[in-house]
């Protein structure tokens, strides 16, 4: 418990009339005087008794947070107390920022009410928000104390989802992709296979409303579709080819590529220049895993892309492979035109600004290119390949 601002302007008016009472042997002045102690005990005594029976509640919407997208925390406050709360000032610490500062009405007992508040997500990574404190203080503002409502929490920001539409990959003649297991939790295909909770992202008409009114909660329909091609994702994890925005760039891409590999129903397959293998995803949980690892990559200076060019030819051949990376090298661009002998398609995307050595058909993702423009681009010139009426090579 401490005084306010106003409590201890009071304490010095108090005393400045109880002293010009005995100087000037005015009653009056001690009247006052009077007046502002008994004022200040009686704002002590209904602070310290004063008890708060609050359940607090802190959900972020959305659930998963992603970075540049506007997200909130909803504060939930129910006053399970015998007398209405006074007003109270609801102080929740965020990472970076000077956290959020509100004023909250009185509640009645047995009521609720509810506030929100915006959160800082221009940056992927951990954000930690809390410990929540409320003040609460006397209705004549004079004394405040402060309690711990809720401790800290740790929030995940993901990377930026650019939607870059449906990939259709090359088909791949991996050797182990046969062995592999049809992915479980396909968002296309034709043949029913079962329900599973709705995901931000699948397509309505997948839902599937008898089975949601039974439950209560979304369902959507599972199916089971053969995969059509494979698409390699790797990302360049070399510190010495990014600037912070650029390698920020390059993870936004490596995920939204990875994404639009999952809509296109292909074998996916992911890894970067400082991995020692690869992460296969078959499965909607598989692909989150993925999501929450690119929240926590950085890069490091023990890392190769042209090594990893030469590991993964040599392990699988066919399908679409894409690099994604910063400043292109000549020996980069040397590695990827021996990859062409083993993959079918090689898509590669630039995360700076280009330079005097240039990737051709590299799709550029900077602050002054359309990224989802250029990759569709990419895909039209791919298919024309395809067709047989292009006569030219992507990478």
């Amino acid at each position: 418990m401490r005084p306010t601002r106003a409590g201890i302007g009071l304490a010095i008016v108090g005393i400045g009339c109880f002293v010009l009472g005995r100087l000037f042997g005015t009653t009056e002045m001690f009247y006052l005087a009077a007046i502002c102690l008994i004022s200040l005990v009686a704002a002590v005594i209904y602070t310290a008794t004063a008890r708060l029976d609050l359940t607090v509640s802190r959900t972020a919407n959305p659930s998963r947070l992603r970075a540049g997208a506007p997200a909130r925390i909803d504060l939930g406050l129910s006053n399970r107390g015998r007398r209405r709360t006074s007003v109270l000032r609801v102080q929740d610490h965020v990472q970076n920022s000077t956290g959020a500062s509100l004023l909250l009405a009185p509640i009645k007992s047995n009521e609720s009410s509810e506030i929100a508040y915006r959160l800082p997500t221009r940056r992927r990574g951990r954000l930690d928000v809390g410990p929540l404190d409320l003040t609460l203080g006397d209705p004549l503002g004079l004394m405040s104390s402060t309690v711990r409502a809720s401790d800290q929490v740790t929030l995940i920001v993901h990377p930026t989802l650019v939607d870059l539409g449906v990939l259709h990959a090359r088909a791949g003649h991996d050797p182990t992709a046969d062995q592999q297991p049809i992915r479980a939790l396909a968002s296309g295909g034709d043949e029913f296979f079962a329900l599973r909770p709705y995901v931000v992202g699948d397509e309505l008409r997948r839902v599937h409303w008898r089975a949601s009114a039974r439950t209560g909660e979304l369902v959507v329909k599972q199916e089971e579709r053969p995969r059509t091609g494979r698409v390699t994702v790797v990302l360049d994890r070399r510190r010495s080819v990014y600037d912070e925005e650029g390698f920020e760039r390059a993870v936004s891409a490596a995920l939204s590529a990875l994404h639009a590999g999952w809509r296109g129903d292909d074998a996916l397959r992911f890894l970067t220049s400082a991995s020692p293998g690869f992460t296969d995803i078959r499965s909607r949980g598989e692909l989150d895993a993925v999501d929450e690892q690119l929240a926590m990559v950085t890069t490091t200076e023990s890392a190769s892309l042209v090594r990893t060019i030469d590991e993964i030819t040599r392990v699988g051949r066919g399908g679409t492979l894409i690099l994604v990376t910063g400043i292109p090298t000549e020996e980069l661009n040397a590695a990827i035109e021996g990859a062409r002998r083993s993959f079918g398609l090689i898509h590669t995307v630039l995360c700076q600004p280009v330079t005097n050595i240039t990737i051709p058909g590299a799709v550029m993702h900077t602050p002054d290119s359309d990224f989802p423009a250029e990759w569709s681009e990419a895909q039209q010139r791919s298919t024309t390949t395809r067709t047989g009426t292009y006569g030219g090579s992507l990478s």
